[in-house]
């Protein structure tokens, strides 16, 4: 692993080197009236005003941009589009998605012609909104206006869709695409919907997905060899388009080939060629790695920025090395950077997992203090971290706070919520927190449902699992594959083998396939019960279905060998996962 790392550096530090070494803050009324009303009587004052003078980049917060915006709606004539772009992805990038749904729908009332931009910038406001449905509804001015929705459109609704739990939808949205061929889907696109399945367990749909990408990334260096003997020169853009692909797809020794190709043709790497190699390293475990090419990049004057400080410390925080972590962290003063929110709510969570909740509570406190405004997902780890550690009032303190504070909790909110409880023996709790959010008018996900089975089937309750199973369909939710895997298992832990090889049957009429986690519940209950002929079978259409026992599966299964009784039986089935593993 460390070779890939080392021919990285000596491919990045050539001798040419000697030559050049969000908060959602909704607007007021008072905000909105006062827009209107200002621009009504000062459009005839300022109708001379000179529209080259406008700062564009000098934006520090929302004032500035509000202040920015009212004279360029006074200039006769207006500004154009591009322009407003730039104010509208401003106003975004410091995560004021209400101000910038506000200024796309009052520049639409004002007359600007909005182009695909603005309105993938629009889109992609709602979706960091939680507002997805708003989102599609502005695809429709796309079709309204005759403009082609691209890539990045359906990929940030992709997103938007992950983000709020929608999965169906979403995966229905990715099958329209493809199917229909409504737009290009670049690596960004699949690799969207590959985390948003992964996160959900659906491994086998990411794993043919992967393959598809694989394709789609040869058929693109196809086209870039292509593109040099038409005498077309690739710039920086074209080699990072690519960089980020192949290290998407960790095909390092095309990385090496390509960052030596890219310096023999002196196009020099820039921020976006380090973050996307340094990125790619540290999902791969190869911290230090990433951290040479971090080096190289400073020898090469190419400058941080905080992206890159928090993707190298996040890299860190994975591997469990907070002290490494938290000097990147520190450092980011020496270079003049200053860390933002996602650079504290990586450090807090790397401190979370690590079970250092001290150090995570310290550094929250000192957010305010640095002027930082810790989001939703700060709490989310924050939260997560105080259950993991018995802290339970703390953490339901800290969820008091959250919507005191004006955040609102979202899906990983409540989940780590309800985990937290009922992993501390409290799913009754739980339970009647749940209840209190349908009440509310709360919208419900099955996996609240699922997260408080697990918790009452870990407290052998199989009764209060088997209600709550069947309460799921009377409130009109779809039961998934984890719902029912749940239930097999409590069934299984006490002893009521029928019911659960039932519910299996039941499953399949349901069009829900068992994955790997059920037949592993089933054949472990099974093998405890005596019932071997059943676990045997199981396990045999188990591994057919391309499946494998887990770790406490084939354990149980070594530790039945001292049972001289059945040990021919379990020596067999051992024999079998051996041929077909060989096969």
């Amino acid at each position: 692993m460390k070779r890939k790392g080392l021919e990285l550096r000596k491919i990045l530090v050539s001798p040419t080197d000697c030559y050049q070494l969000g908060t959602f803050h909704p607007f007021s009324l008072n905000t909105l009236h006062f827009l209107s009303v200002s621009r009504y009587f000062s459009a005839k004052s300022a109708a001379n005003r000179d529209k080259n003078k406008l700062d564009l980049g000098n934006i520090n917060g929302l004032d500035d941009a509000i202040s920015l915006y009212k004279n360029m709606c006074r200039m006769k004539p207006l500004p154009c589009v591009k322009q407003f772009n730039q104010l509208l992805s401003r106003v975004v990038n410091l995560k004021q998605y209400s101000a910038a749904i506000f200024i796309f729908k009052d520049m639409c009332n004002l007359g600007v012609s909005a182009d695909k931009c603005t309105m993938n910038i629009a889109i992609n406001s709602y979706c960091l909104s939680k507002r997805v449905d708003c989102g599609f509804s502005v695809l429709g001015r796309f079709f309204k206006r005759g403009c082609v929705p691209d890539g990045f459109t359906f990929t940030t609704l992709l997103k938007g869709l992950f983000r709020e739990n929608k999965i169906t939808e979403a995966q229905g949205l990715f099958r329209k695409i493809v199917r229909e061929g409504m737009c290009e889907l670049d690596v960004v696109a699949y690799g969207t919907v590959m985390d948003g399945l992964c996160k959900l367990g659906n491994v086998a749909v990411a794993v043919e997905l992967l393959r598809v990408m694989e394709k789609m990334m040869d058929s693109a260096l196809k086209l870039f060899d292509e593109m040099s003997e038409r005498g077309v020169t690739p710039d920086v853009f074209t080699y990072n388009a690519l960089m980020h692909g192949l290290c998407s797809s960790s095909r390092w020794a095309e990385v090496k080939a390509l960052l030596k190709e890219m310096t023999e043709q002196k196009i020099y790497a820039d921020e976006v060629t380090f973050n996307t190699i340094i990125d790619a390293l540290c999902k791969e475990g190869l911290v230090n790695e990433a951290n040479d090419v971090f080096h190289i990049m400073m020898q090469r004057n190419v400058a941080p920025s905080v992206v890159t400080f928090n993707t190298l410390m996040d890299g860190y925080c994975l591997r469990g090395r907070m002290g490494k972590a938290r000097s990147i962290f520190d450092s980011m003063a020496s270079v003049n950077i200053i860390p933002n929110v996602q650079s504290y709510c990586i450090l807090i969570n790397g401190y979370c997992m690590k079970m250092m909740i001290d150090d995570a509570l310290h550094l929250f406190d000192e957010m305010p203090i640095r002027g930082l405004k810790p989001d939703v997902v700060t709490y989310n780890s924050l939260l997560h971290g105080l259950f993991r550690c018995r802290r339970c009032s703390s953490a339901m303190k800290l969820f008091d706070e959250l919507q005191v504070v004006g955040l609102k909790p979202d899906f990983y909110t409540y989940c780590h919520l309800l985990d937290g409880l009922c992993a501390n023996g409290h799913a009754e709790r739980a339970l009647s927190l749940l209840n209190a959010l349908e009440h509310k008018g709360e919208d419900i996900q099955i996996t609240y449902y699922n997260i408080i089975m697990e918790g009452f089937c870990k407290a052998k309750e199989i009764q209060k699992v088997r209600a709550i199973f069947n309460d799921v369909r009377s409130k009109g939710l779809k039961s998934n594959v984890v719902t029912y895997t749940t239930l097999i298992k409590g069934y299984c832990q006490n002893g009521l083998l029928e019911e659960a090889k039932d519910l299996i049957s039941k499953m399949e009429r349901d069009s829900l396939l068992p994955n790997g986690v059920t037949y592993n519940c089933i054949v472990q209950g099974n093998l405890k019960s005596g019932k071997y002929e059943d676990a045997a079978q199981f396990l045999e259409e188990m591994v057919s279905k391309g499946f494998s026992p887990d770790s406490s599966t084939f354990g149980l299964m070594l530790d039945l060998l001292g049972e001289t009784e059945q040990e021919p039986t379990i020596l067999k089935m051992i024999r079998k996962l051996g041929s077909r593993c060989n096969s």
